[in-house]
């Protein structure tokens, strides 16, 4: 589940841009909740929705991407297979589990009516839908990350690095949250930790588009030429041709010959 963020103002508007095209946020499948005997545990039925992978949903539900291969298993998945859109998973719980994992399945429904909202633009509403699911289950790390996005789109970097902070410490492995918190720094004008966090992530993967040119573009704005024009030639060894690379030629004429 993946909404586009934003962040502010002209000096900042390539890198905008470049996160505009992050992706969009998803709804997730529709729950129905059978509770079973306690012998056999609880069960939720999920319907996949077209981009679900099972680390996602296990995420979802589970809290834990890690139980994914525990749902191929007891669904008769080869491991690190992909679900069929529209197919319905079962998956059980532990009577530990059960709350919590109910919890999750009623929070999926504001959740996926502030996709709907987001979609139409409709922000506050949205940001309202998102509150709500978190209220339900905090643990829900797609309601936060989308609600995170949502104050960022609206101005509001302060707020949403309180949300992306929680998320990157919960899952210091996952990089659109990484790259949202990065975003969230720069807007904030935190641009050495923004730059820190950028090269994170392009250390974690080299080829990292998004993180090497906010990596750049924050080091532009400490003020560190060097580095920031080693960044830039950089960036434009792993695009060379798109609109991003002309902007980082610009920046990269800007830091050589100051015009």
């Amino acid at each position: 589940m993946r909404a586009a963020n934003v962040v502010r103002g002209a000096v900042v508007l390539a890198l905008a841009g470049l996160v505009l095209t992050a992706g969009c946020a998803k709804k997730v499948g529709g729950p129905t909740v059978q509770v079973e005997t306690k012998v056999t545990g609880n069960l939720i039925e999920h319907t996949v929705q077209p981009g679900e992978d099972l680390a996602v949903i296990a995420d979802d539900y589970y809290g834990d991407p890690g139980y994914a291969s525990a749902i191929a298993s007891a669904n008769g998945l080869e491991p690190g297979a992909v679900p069929v859109p529209g197919s319905v998973l079962k998956l059980r719980f532990d009577p530990d589990q059960w709350d919590q994992a109910r919890r999750r399945a009623q929070a999926l429904v504001p959740y996926n009516e502030g996709v709907d909202l987001l979609a139409d633009d409709r922000l506050g509403e949205a940001q309202s839908r998102f509150r709500q699911a978190l209220d339900i289950a905090p643990g829900l790390h797609a309601a936060r990350y989308n609600l995170a996005l949502v104050l960022l789109k609206r101005g509001r970097a302060e707020e949403a690095l309180e949300h992306l902070d929680i998320l990157v410490q919960a899952r210091p492995e996952a990089d659109d949250f990484a790259f949202a918190r990065g975003n969230a720094l720069f807007q904030t004008s935190r641009f050495a930790e923004a730059a820190a966090q950028f090269k994170a992530l392009l250390d974690r993967d080299p080829a990292n588009k998004r993180a090497a040119f906010g990596y750049a573009r924050s080091l532009q704005e400490t003020g560190d030429k060097a580095g920031a024009t080693d960044a830039w030639r950089a960036y434009l060894k792993l695009d060379p041709d798109s609109g991003w690379a002309a902007a980082a030629r610009r920046n990269l004429e800007t830091l050589q010959h100051g015009h």
